[in-house]
């Protein structure tokens, strides 16, 4: 594999570790605390439910003030005229209000008269018997006053199979509010869809009720968030919506239902997208880097690599030591570059030497040569010659 190839390689290898590193941390990073600030948008929104719903009860309790403080009611008690009924009790006069329906109870907690209104069908209707048997049989609390102005303002569930309602129970003055009471004035709201849905209207928010189920309640009592010491549980329903629950308790402090209020996951989402961007940023950055990154490494490591490595080549397929290598720049590389010319010419200093030793050594070979013609052969020629003389002795004294 070559060089190149492999810097790739690393390099992208390295950069994508990196990225992905960068990714798990801002994706931790900013999803907790979109998370948290998600939380915390809900918590408000459920605040803000909570403080329309307090709303309602502290308007309903002034409305009940007015009348019930009041010599023209207090009068109604004994004599239920005929007249206090038509000026004060149709049905433009409950609209106008925005309540339901209004209960007369004497100082023996008789119900002396009663009236309840539909908006919906704008007629008068009649209220389930299980709403005064409810109040019949909580009269010691409900139509019982500590003093001549003691309100009790809230929502009672009185049936499961019905309606919840909003009432305030009020005890009947004078108009300048002296004793002694003569009675009760029973006022309420049905707290259904329409209620509900306006409260949804006016803080711009989603809103439910829900009966109390265990789930819920066992989460509640493990909540970690709360509004003003009410416990809160928030949950993602989906992506695009989260929702957060609250118990709402009656006028005994018994819990009645849960309040859903739910919202669009806006923020959560606004980070899921800033990730997304984020993440598609690094990408693009990264890519880009290791472009840049492995062209600056061919510029200035691989391609002058690549030319020392074709510039030895050439040399080694010359056998020429004296053609050196252009040196270029003052890095690693440059150094390695003049230490191989270094090299070049030591190598051909030696080869130089080499040739001047074998010349030398040559031309002692070749004396040596001449002077073995000059001496050897010259001994073994008297030593042939005088073989011959010897033999010509011999021959000569033969013949004598």
């Amino acid at each position: 594999m070559k060089l190149r190839t492999k810097l790739v390689i690393v390099i992208g290898v390295g950069f994508c570790i990196l990225c992905l590193v960068l990714s798990i941390t801002l994706n931790a990073m900013i999803i907790v605390s979109y998370s948290d600030l998600e939380d915390k948008t809900v918590s408000e929104n459920v605040g803000r439910l909570l403080n329309q719903l307090n709303q309602e009860n502290s308007n309903l309790k002034a409305v009940a003030s007015d009348w019930a403080f009041w010599n023209d009611t207090y009068s109604f008690i004994n004599d239920t005229s005929e007249e206090y009924i038509q000026s004060n009790l149709q049905y433009e006069a409950f609209k106008i209000i925005d309540i339901n329906f209004m209960l007369f109870y004497n100082n023996s907690d008789v119900l002396v008269f009663s009236r309840a209104y539909d908006f919906q069908t704008k007629n008068e209707t009649i209220l389930p018997a299980s709403l005064y048997s409810y109040i019949s049989n909580n009269k010691g609390t409900l139509l019982a006053h500590q003093s001549l102005e003691v309100t009790q303002t809230g929502i009672i569930l009185y049936d499961t199979k019905e309606t919840p309602l909003m009432i305030s129970i009020t005890p009947i003055l004078h108009s300048n509010r002296d004793g002694p009471i003569h009675g009760s004035l029973v006022i309420g709201r049905f707290l259904d869809e329409t209620k509900v849905e306006s409260f949804g209207n006016v803080t711009h928010l989603a809103v439910g009720l829900h009966p109390v189920s265990s789930k819920i309640s066992n989460d509640l009592k493990h909540a970690s968030s709360t509004i003003e010491g009410i416990p809160i549980v928030i949950q993602p329903i989906n992506s695009t919506y989260i929702a957060g629950f609250v118990i709402i308790d009656d006028v005994f402090g018994n819990p009645v239902f849960i309040m859903e209020v739910g919202s669009n996951r806006d923020i959560y989402n606004q980070g899921l997208n800033m990730i997304q961007n984020l993440i598609i940023s690094l990408v693009i950055t990264v890519v880009v880097l290791i472009v840049i990154v492995v062209l600056l490494l061919d510029r200035f490591v691989t391609s002058r690599l690549t030319y020392l490595t074709k510039s030895v080549n050439d040399i080694k397929n010359y056998e020429d030591l004296s053609k050196h290598i252009q040196v270029k720049g003052n890095d690693e590389i440059s150094m390695l570059v003049k230490n191989i010319n270094d090299m070049l010419t030591s190598l051909q200093n030696t080869w130089a030497m080499k040739d001047s030793a074998e010349f030398s050594l040559q031309k002692k070979i070749d004396e040596l040569e001449r002077f073995k013609t000059l001496t050897v052969d010259r001994e073994i020629k008297m030593i042939e010659l005088k073989k011959q003389l010897e033999e010509l002795r011999t021959k000569s004294g033969e013949k004598t």
